[in-house]
């Protein structure tokens, strides 16, 4: 059994970047264009960083 780490690497750490960077500019372009359909692009990025928070905890022995 290995040690459990206390910052996410692998597939953890791309769904993480990817998903606040998606979430992030999803969300000041739907700020600047008044567009509300870009809110549901920023959702979805939320949603990618849960599954890497959860896809680390699970690697480091977390409850989920």
């Amino acid at each position: 059994m290995s040690t459990p780490t206390s910052s996410p690497t692998g597939l953890a750490l791309v769904l993480l970047l990817v998903g606040s960077l998606v979430a992030m500019a999803a969300s000041i372009g739907a700020l600047v264009a008044g567009e509300q359909r870009l809110l549901l692009v920023a959702s979805v990025g939320f949603f990618v960083q849960v599954l890497g928070w959860r896809r680390h905890s699970g690697r480091s022995g977390g409850a989920r």
